[in-house]
């Protein structure tokens, strides 16, 4: 299973743009097995007289460990960009929904994501293999990051 780098789209937009996720309804926070915290949000909005866009966030955040790395330059190449935290940021959403059936979809997207998912955000080594993709996609993608310090300047 391949890990999602919503990190990455979330630093590039400008400032005040970026969604709070502490303003956003949570639906449920589950402990998984290796102690990470996963968070539901309902994004969900209405589009149209009678239709709705049912769309679910899950997130859950890492702290971010030396230990993850085989060399400290990698751990700080990663922690220059995106500090202490990495989050893990997945979206589900399903457009044009008859207000009528939203419940029934937000419920089918969250089994969804349990029964596909859980398991693998679950494992003990998650943490350490999202930090790894993340170094990964710095390297192949240099031309999308900046330091910390250079988005301060």
């Amino acid at each position: 299973m391949q890990v999602k780098l919503k990190n990455v789209k979330r630093r590039r937009l400008p400032a005040g743009i970026v969604r709070d996720w502490k303003l956003m309804e949570s639906i449920e926070e589950i402990i998984l097995p290796n102690g990470l915290k996963l968070n539901i949000f309902d994004l969900s909005r209405e589009i149209a007289a009678n239709t709705v866009k049912v769309e679910i966030a899950f997130k859950t955040d890492v702290d971010l460990k030396e230990s993850f790395f085989p060399n400290k330059p990698d751990y700080q190449q990663v922690k220059n960009i995106f500090g202490d935290k990495l989050a893990y940021e997945y979206k589900m959403e399903r457009a044009y929904v008859r207000k009528e059936q939203c419940d029934a979809v937000r419920e089918t997207l969250i089994d969804t994501f349990k029964n596909n998912s859980l398991h693998y955000l679950g494992t003990e080594n998650f943490a350490g293999k999202l930090a790894l993709s993340m170094l990964r996609d710095i390297k192949n993608n240099p031309y999308k990051y900046r330091s910390k310090e250079d988005n301060e300047t």
